[in-house]
């Protein structure tokens, strides 16, 4: 991606996640709760000097005070909904209640009670104002979160349902071939569905967020987070303001309950694994580079073990950074009575959580040395300025090349794995271009592959000009182009372990929002943003190709934003009523993991007939047999008839069609399933497409 595109990714998300956590709850009696109040000002770091004997390296300084929680509102009750989809015969929807956004004891609003047929209700009604000024609860979660597609005992097997005319909209035939026998990619990576969880989501620790995360097939957390993982310190919980434009502001905001304790905890409540980013850009004092061990004990911390005897020790500044065993017990231990400051590292985990993946850095590229200046990402190994944001003596110094940075990945990957020997270290590769930072790869990856060197790779993707449908073609065009150029530069350095096969992982993606006329625009008070359906699609076949491309993981930029899970204090988005609301690339993940999940395999499909290119699919077989094929329609005006034709298999008589589908033409809409039935030797399959859609059909194999 070009420089002035992704210098701007860190201040959307900053702006999006920080700056709405912050506005008084309005007083007044029962009803919803207020907005968050304001948090107190952060205390200031204590000594960071060498840290003593049992001790950690310097004593954080106490955070400032925060406002007194306001009493949340009164959940609305719950409306009477549909079950989801068309489960029922009829096509009646129930009535759809608003989310309610919390009770007097911030607990989430009664169950939907399910209807005949039709679309799920969202949760209860919206209570009125909000209680006593202050901090409000979180909002209350709408309901438990109802499964998508038909449940219980399969229908009898029937006759294939013909396939009709919408109302008015065209019906244009398509064929679309599954060819079992041809493989495409032999496994799908466990670790693929993927999402960014940043130290400044306020939000994280919402209690919805783990279920539906656990919904759309979500296996990997990014943290600490984008460019914040180059100025952020683990150990003290803690930010470093740099000039740097990636911060995304002159302050840097870190949510209390975002530290790694905390996180592993969430992680362990998603039933996920994480890739994490450790601190390339500075050390734990913030006054120079990097230091490997302050990232080995992040890893001792995770993995290690409370009967190590390894010593980690000092780093160059004079940080001792202890004993595998002291942060192993540390974990272990249940917080004290009266906090030393360390009580959230004490979680009461003696067994170590074993995370595998471990990445030096993010975007380096970005400090400054291929075009002068401040960069967007921050880099201590060259000094910034005192004062001001006048950055001088940073292009091509020595210090901050792709060389130096490619030494530091082996350097950081044998001080980590001294600790843990099992992980496995990411470095970064260019691949998103084939005309920027064209000596990136050639320079860092002689000096990082080696000897407990790097293992994997670390590539980003910020694609097309904004919402249009020219968004549709370009993960078709661009990411098979994205992993050959990737695997060229791997297999050009014979020190690189697995060569070819080196996981490649896309650990920040979606589609570019930043450029000029860009961005999307306002939801309505009725529904997402137009054209957002279009940034679902782009996201659901991304995910297919990423799949037959043999990506490890792919994590989309943010858990907590609008174009994942929506929250009521992230924007001033109207159409977002409670927290946790889905959003397109949410949906994008969810009916992308039912085509597949770790271990199954891709496997050839092809499209034919009238309908042209605008259809799209992908075909896999899962690890217990299934079949599932996925048909997009990035048509906006035909609805397509496809005849699914089975090759080298046979289906059973009865499956499931999962349907994502817009509302307003345009605008992302949700999911939906039903049962869907073959023809009586099992072939063949009638399948609706509407337009704009992407459908997923999953059938047993006969």
């Amino acid at each position: 991606m070009i420089k002035t595109t992704r210098s701007l990714i860190a201040v959307i998300a900053f702006s999006a996640l920080a700056g709405g956590a912050c506005t008084s709850g309005p007083s007044g009696g029962s009803g919803t709760a207020g907005s968050n109040g304001a948090a107190g000002t952060s205390g200031a770091a204590g000594a960071t000097g060498s840290a003593g004997s049992g001790s950690t390296a310097g004593t954080t300084g106490n955070g400032g005070s925060t406002s007194t929680a306001g009493t949340t509102g009164s959940a609305g009750s719950t409306a009477t909904a549909g079950t989801t989809g068309s489960a029922g015969s009829t096509a009646t929807a129930g009535t759809t209640g608003s989310a309610g956004r919390g009770g007097t004891t911030g607990s989430a609003g009664s169950t939907a009670t399910a209807g005949t047929s039709g679309s799920a209700g969202r949760g209860g009604a919206a209570g009125s104002t909000a209680g006593a000024t202050g901090t409000a609860g979180t909002g209350g979660a709408a309901g438990t979160i109802v499964p998508i597609g038909p449940t219980g005992t399969p229908p009898a097997c029937q006759a294939p349902i013909t396939i009709t005319m919408q109302g008015s909209v065209p019906l244009v035939a398509s064929t679309v071939t599954a060819n079992l026998g041809t493989t495409v990619r032999a496994t799908v990576s466990p670790d693929l569905m993927g999402v960014h969880t940043s130290v400044y989501d306020a939000n994280m620790q919402l209690p919805t967020t783990p279920e539906y995360l656990k919904a759309a097939g979500v296996k990997s957390l990014r943290y600490p987070g984008g460019s914040y993982a180059d100025l952020y310190h683990w150990s003290l919980h803690t930010g470093t303001y740099t000039p740097a434009a990636g911060a995304g502001s002159n302050t840097i905001f870190v949510a209390g309950d975002t530290h790694f304790g905390a996180f592993l905890q969430f992680m362990e409540r998603v039933g996920a694994g994480a890739v994490i980013t450790v601190n390339y850009g500075m050390n734990s004092l913030g006054n120079g580079g990097g230091e490997p061990k302050e990232a080995a004990a992040w890893v001792a911390y995770a993995n290690g073990s409370t009967t190590s005897t390894v010593s980690i020790g000092a780093d160059s500044k004079g940080t001792n950074w202890q004993t595998v065993a002291y942060w192993a017990n540390l974990r272990a231990a249940a917080p004290l009575a009266t906090d030393d400051g360390l009580n959230k590292f004490r979680i009461s985990h003696t067994t170590p959580f074993g995370i595998k993946y471990w990445e030096v850095g993010n975007e380096l590229y970005g400090n400054g040395w291929y075009y002068g200046g401040c960069g967007w990402e921050a880099d201590m190994h060259v000094p910034y300025p005192a004062t001001g944001s006048t950055c001088t003596g940073r292009m091509g110094n020595a210090a901050l090349s792709p060389a130096a940075y490619g030494a530091a990945v082996r350097a950081y990957g044998q001080a980590m794995k001294a600790v843990d020997s099992t992980i496995k270290i990411g470095g970064i590769v260019v691949a998103h271009s084939a005309t920027e930072y064209t000596d990136w790869n050639g320079l860092v990856l002689p000096a990082a592959c080696g000897t407990s060197g790097m293992d994997f790779a670390s590539v980003h993707w910020y694609p097309g000009s904004g919402l249009n449908s020219s968004l549709l073609t370009v993960p078709e065009t661009e990411l098979p182009a994205l992993f050959t150029r990737a695997r060229n530069a791997i297999t050009a350095v014979s020190a690189c372990p697995g060569g070819a096969n080196m996981p490649i992982a896309i650990t920040e993606w979606g589609p570019n929002t930043i450029c000029t006329g860009c961005a999307f625009p306002m939801s309505t008070a009725t529904a997402a943003p137009a054209g957002s359906q279009i940034a679902g699609l782009f996201a659901a076949e991304a995910y297919a190709i990423m799949m037959e491309q043999g990506a490890m993981a792919a994590h989309w930029l943010e858990l907590h934003n609008n174009g994942y899970l929506a929250g009521i204090d992230a924007t001033n988005d109207p159409f977002t009523m409670a927290q946790d609301t889905p959003r397109w690339g949410y949906h994008a993940a969810q009916i992308a993991h039912f085509l597949a999940g770790g271990g199954d395999k891709m496997v050839q499909a092809m499209q034919s007939g009238t309908f042209g290119a605008a259809i799209k699919t992908h075909a896999s077989v899962h690890a217990n047999g299934d079949i599932a094929v996925m048909i997009t329609n990035t048509n906006r005006n035909n609805d397509a008839n496809v005849t699914l034709n089975i090759s080298g298999g046979m289906v059973a008589c009865v499956g499931k069609r999962y349907a994502y589908t817009p509302v307003n033409m345009d605008q992302d809409g949700g999911l939906t399933g039903d049962w869907i039935f073959s023809n009586t030797a099992g072939t063949s399959v009638p399948v609706l497409v509407p337009r704009y859609s992407s459908v997923v059909v999953l059938f047993p194999k006969r």
